[in-house]
């Protein structure tokens, strides 16, 4: 294990761990093109795969935070197990006989992710007080990378792809042992705590919990629902423009550097936030995502201005979100994190099943020019909340009153 001194260290092994576990998401919705000629998928059954790990990840999440899970059961085991399950499942919707069955495997895929994305931000939150919006933060980096790579995978020139998913499960697999070899709880650890219903009462009754909830709800609006679709929308202006060249090279890299970028900023955010305050570099980046799902789809037909603008988007839609789950740590009390952590992500990603459904009905009555202009009322929402935040007295709480 590494010892207190070594809590860089830790959050290097965290890092690479939450990068090579969340590569598990959309390892199927790479391949979606390949899985549309094996199964002779419909619009439905492609919306219908996109939503499975999501699912997952909500019913998992809110069973987790209903039994206080992260906060009874070790941190560090929990997360062991999950990324293991996790990459077993992925595994199994590659041999699945039929298509309904590999979204089945995709919900339990979605479902052991919840133990291992919440997981990892309440260690990291054991091992640092003072930049610990920097600390969550690169592991929401690290997330977004881990997303992302998939999409690289369709660059192996591997034509199979029931290897290119299983990857991402040998992946996952070496995260579980990196954690159970390396890390432990930290410091600043609670310790494991009894399961009481009260618990979640505590934590719905607190207002500025409430106010921080809020905001990171506007701000999963957007965000998933625009890494589920921003790939495709980019295949679609790609061969709008060009239609008798392969799209697979300009969707792929292009997807990546979407959420590459993103991964870079959110580090960045990370110690802008810590020295600025969450609320208003939060604010900012809610501004800024808003605008781009409003302008994006102005430019379908000139495909590398509209992967200009998603670059930009991906830029903006991400380094927020560590932020919210560090004011949690910091408004929540110090034994029920856990469950708060996993009661927020699992509701913003219940609003995120929504968003995602919205999008492609919206761009069938609208077309892709304004279908992303339907997330733009998330990051609103979202800006509202963090200026209420601020006028709540308990926000002095908020990275030693930089709020």
């Amino acid at each position: 294990m590494l010892k207190r001194k070594s809590r860089n260290a830790v959050l290097l092994v965290l890092s690479v761990a939450q990068f090579l576990a969340l590569t598990l998401w959309f390892s199927a919705n790479a391949v979606i093109p390949q899985l549309t000629s094996t199964w002779n998928l419909s619009g439905f059954d492609i919306d219908l795969l996109s939503m499975a790990v999501t699912v997952g990840f909500v019913v998992g999440g809110l069973a987790s935070a209903f039994f206080n899970l992260p906060d009874i059961i070790k941190t560090r085991n929990l997360f062991i197990f999950s990324a293991l399950a996790g990459g077993l499942f992925n595994s199994m919707s590659s041999f699945a006989p039929s298509f309904s069955m590999v979204v089945v495997f995709r919900f339990l895929t979605g479902m052991f992710l919840a133990g291992v994305y919440p997981t990892g931000m309440k260690l990291t939150a054991t091992w640092f007080v003072e930049g610990r919006g920097f600390a969550i933060g690169m592991i929401i980096a690290a997330l977004t990378a881990g997303s992302g790579l998939p999409y690289l995978f369709n660059m192996t020139g591997i034509p199979d792809w029931k290897i290119i998913l299983n990857i991402s499960t040998g992946l996952a697999v070496l995260s579980g042992l990196l954690v159970w070899t390396f890390i432990d709880e930290g410091p600043y650890s609670a310790g494991v705590t009894r399961f009481e219903l009260r618990n979640i009462e505590q934590i719905i009754s607190n207002k500025a919990l409430r106010l921080a909830n809020y905001g990171y709800f506007g701000h999963m609006w957007e965000l998933y629902a625009m890494w589920v679709w921003v790939p495709l929308f980019l295949r679609e202006s790609y061969l709008h423009t060009y239609p008798d060249s392969d799209p697979t090279f300009f969707f792929s890299i292009g997807t990546f550097l979407v959420f590459l970028s993103g991964a870079i900023t959110t580090v960045i955010g990370g110690k802008l936030a810590d020295a600025h305050g969450r609320t208003s570099f939060n604010s900012i980046m809610l501004a800024m995502s808003g605008a781009s799902s409003l302008v994006i789809g102005l430019y379908f037909d000139q495909p590398y201005i509209a992967l200009a603008i998603a670059i930009v988007w991906g830029m903006t839609a991400i380094p927020d979100s560590p932020q919210y789950s560090s004011m949690i740590t910091e408004l929540a009390e110090l034994a029920h994190v856990g469950t708060a952590l996993t009661l927020q992500t699992a509701i913003g990603f219940l609003l995120t099943i929504i968003s995602i459904r919205i999008v492609p009905v919206f761009v069938r009555i609208v077309g892709w020019s304004y279908g992303f202009t339907i997330l733009a009322p998330g990051p609103l929402m979202g800006i509202i909340s963090l200026y209420r935040l601020r006028k709540h007295p308990d926000s002095e709480k908020i990275a030693h009153g930089r709020r």
